[in-house]
């Protein structure tokens, strides 16, 4: 990945790299809707990228070049249960993480995160919070579950509607 040392990296580079075929042309597929939606990734580590909106994150994306592994976590927010169809809330229910990847707690360790969640799209949890969910290696169908909760976010950020208990900018 030499020209990553030179250049300021794009994820089109590190997709480019660790998919072929199909994966590859659904992720790049995901890139262009970014862009389309003036959705600008700001790079946070050496593989690690943030999308942003008013100052509040929206989701983060991460490279594992070593593993072959790209995670998505979007921030979610708490939404009505019908605001999402089954087969996403599915989706979504099914890349529920352990613990907390924010303030990295784990489940059933006294949970107490200041981004916590009651329900995620109707379902009760007692270990959610915005960045419980993780996508690796999204399919075509994720992507789409993808894009539709980045855009339910961006419409919570425009309306000014943010989890009572957190702070504006979720840094």
């Amino acid at each position: 990945m030499s020209e990553h040392k030179k250049n300021k990296p794009k994820i089109e580079d590190f997709i480019k790299e660790l998919f072929d075929g199909t994966a590859k042309e659904n992720a790049l597929d995901f890139a262009t809707w970014l862009s389309e939606n003036k959705l600008n990734p700001i790079q946070t580590s050496k593989s690690g990228f943030k999308l942003s909106r008013r100052g509040c994150v929206l989701c983060y994306i991460r490279f594992d070049l070593d593993v072959g592994i790209l995670r998505i976590t979007p921030y979610i927010n708490e939404y009505d249960k019908d605001a999402l169809s089954d087969e996403f809330k599915e989706i979504v229910w099914a890349n529920k993480t352990n613990g907390c990847l924010i303030c990295h707690v784990i489940a059933g360790d006294g949970y107490n995160c200041s981004y916590k969640l009651n329900t995620i799209f109707g379902k009760h949890y007692e270990d959610a919070c915005m960045g419980i969910i993780v996508f690796e290696n999204p399919s075509a169908v994720e992507f789409e579950c993808i894009k539709k909760l980045l855009v339910m976010k961006m419409n919570t950020i425009k309306n000014g509607r943010l989890l009572p208990n957190a702070p504006t900018n979720y840094v």
